[in-house]
This record gives C-alpha cells, sequence and structure tokens, in this order.
C-alpha cells in the first residue's frame, strides 16, 4: 500500500493566505527582520566605541587584542585538526591476524 507523501499535501500554505490578519503577521515579520539588523549594528558600533576608548587609555590596545585574538584562533585550529586526526577510521572486523 502507498504511502501518503506528507510534501504533497492539498492544504493552502501560509503564503496562499489573503487575509487581514498573515498582513500583518508579514509586516510584524519584517518589523522583526528590520530590529534585529538594527540591533546588531549597534553592537558593532559599540564594539567599535568601546575599542577606540580602550586605545586612548591605552595605547595600541586594539592591535594587541587583535593579534591575540589572530593568535587564538590560529590555535584553536590547529588544536582542532590535531583532534579530528587523531580519531582513527574504525576497524574492519573482516580482517584475520595470524595467531
Amino acid at each position: 500500500m502507498p504511502q501518503p507523501d506528507p510534501d504533497t499535501s492539498n492544504e493552502p500554505t501560509f503564503a496562499d493566505f489573503n487575509t487581514p490578519a498573515t498582513v500583518e503577521i508579514k509586516e510584524l515579520i519584517t518589523k522583526l527582520q528590520q530590529s534585529h539588523d538594527l540591533r546588531y549594528k549597534l553592537i558593532n558600533l559599540e564594539s567599535w566605541a568601546l575599542a577606540a576608548t580602550m586605545d586612548n587609555f591605552l595605547p595600541g590596545f586594539w592591535s594587541r587584542f587583535l593579534e591575540n585574538r589572530r593568535i587564538a584562533l590560529k590555535q584553536f585550529l590547529q588544536r582542532k585538526r590535531t583532534d579530528n586526526s587523531k580519531v582513527a577510521p574504525p576497524e574492519s572486523s573482516s580482517s584475520t591476524e595470524p595467531k
């Protein structure tokens, strides 16, 4: 007996509805996406302002921070590579060793 395919249902999708409620939901989703974009831009601005302020108090702060970040990322990637290379492939159970 063939199984029904859930992807080919005859029910309308969200995009098929044109009620005032769905239009309002679509507008709210758009506003939420714009809000998230603005939030990330503000986070970037705050980070830049903090770095600029710290650079005023400790000249060279930002360049040292970026250099330390680069080194830490490099070490992280090296550790990740060595951890992945240590994982041995599963051994085949069909191989026989002489006794």
